[in-house]
């Protein structure tokens, strides 16, 4: 028995053979397999065997706030012939939730019901069980990257800034993995969260010193290390940023981004790549420019040893 729906709802969920059965005949008749049907919620159920009925009110909250009919997504179940009910094995978050915003509206939700599912108790556990614990094993994420057609036409303002970078500097973003020809972003992810930071500000700072120091020509000009590298500088060093930014530009016109990674792998051997360029180039501005150290190498780690910008 479903303790959350009769919280919510004042309601115990209950089976009706005979209803489930009416519902369904159309689609058993036929021999379907699978069918989307508006089953009532009171005939809805879980096993809290192998499913928790416990959500944080946070995870609720966020349903809630966020309801959206037209986006919401059918819920998956098996029926259980000899209870008359069916049993939520993907939307049981959806299915309170639905109770919560307008348990009158939402007497009914549509499920997707696994008609063919085993019929004996114990097949059908581990059947179900199987279903909920694996249901997104088969589905893939969309990368940020496959996201950002649709976050333009929402008007994502770190999407519409990172368009408005890729006009003004003329760079270009792949879905692949590797090495980088000139203008070819390392990450599109990385330059992204870039854009986040400072209504982009940060972004144009990276971006104006990589092609004032020639990277925008060069191979892995715009590579993860160099990108998070020049991102880091720009947030430690925040009040001496036109310096670091004439600075740079004018050093790194001397050397490649290859040559970059190299040198700062052979001076910091235990730390991971981009890691070690960003120290690397820390270690530049502050030999150079006499600003204060804000981070050091331990073992194959940084620590921050100064949090005031110099």
């Amino acid at each position: 028995m479903c303790k959350m729906f009769e919280v919510v709802t004042g309601r115990k969920s209950k089976g009706s053979v005979d209803k489930l059965e009416g519902l369904t005949k159309m689609y058993t008749d036929l021999g379907e397999e699978i069918a989307i049907i508006k089953i009532p919620v009171e005939l809805m159920e879980i096993d809290t065997r192998y499913q928790t009925e416990e959500r944080t009110e946070r995870d609720l909250d966020y349903l809630i706030k966020n309801w959206d009919e037209r986006k919401l997504m059918t819920l998956i179940g098996v029926p259980h012939w000899e209870e008359g009910k069916v049993y939520i094995v993907d939307g049981y978050g959806r299915w309170i939730a639905s109770q919560i915003v307008d348990k009158v509206k939402y007497k009914d939700l549509k499920v997707q019901l696994i008609l063919n599912a085993p019929t004996d108790p114990q097949e059908r556990l581990i059947f179900e069980a199987e279903l909920y614990a694996f249901q997104n094993r088969d589905v893939k994420m969309l990368t940020a990257i496959q996201k950002h057609g649709s976050m333009m036409i929402l008007h994502d303002p770190a999407t519409m800034k990172l368009e408005e970078l890729k006009e003004k500097y003329g760079f270009e973003y792949v879905a692949s993995k590797g090495n980088r020809d000139a203008s070819v972003l390392g990450s599109y992810t990385d330059t992204l969260a870039l854009c986040k930071i400072d209504d982009g500000v940060c972004a144009e700072y990276v971006f104006d010193i990589c092609i004032g120091a020639g990277f925008d020509r060069k191979p892995n000009g715009y590579s993860r290390y160099v990108m998070r590298a020049l991102k880091d500088i720009y947030k430690l060093y925040a009040h001496s940023r036109y310096t670091t930014k004439k600075y740079l530009i004018e050093q790194l016109r001397k050397t490649t981004p290859l040559f970059l990674k190299a040198n700062a792998v052979s001076k910091y051997p235990l730390l991971e790549s981009a890691t070690a360029v960003s120290l690397y180039i820390e270690d530049m501005v502050v030999e150079d420019l006499g600003l204060e150290q804000c981070r050091e190498a331990v073992g194959n780690k940084t620590i921050l040893i100064s949090k005031k910008s110099a």
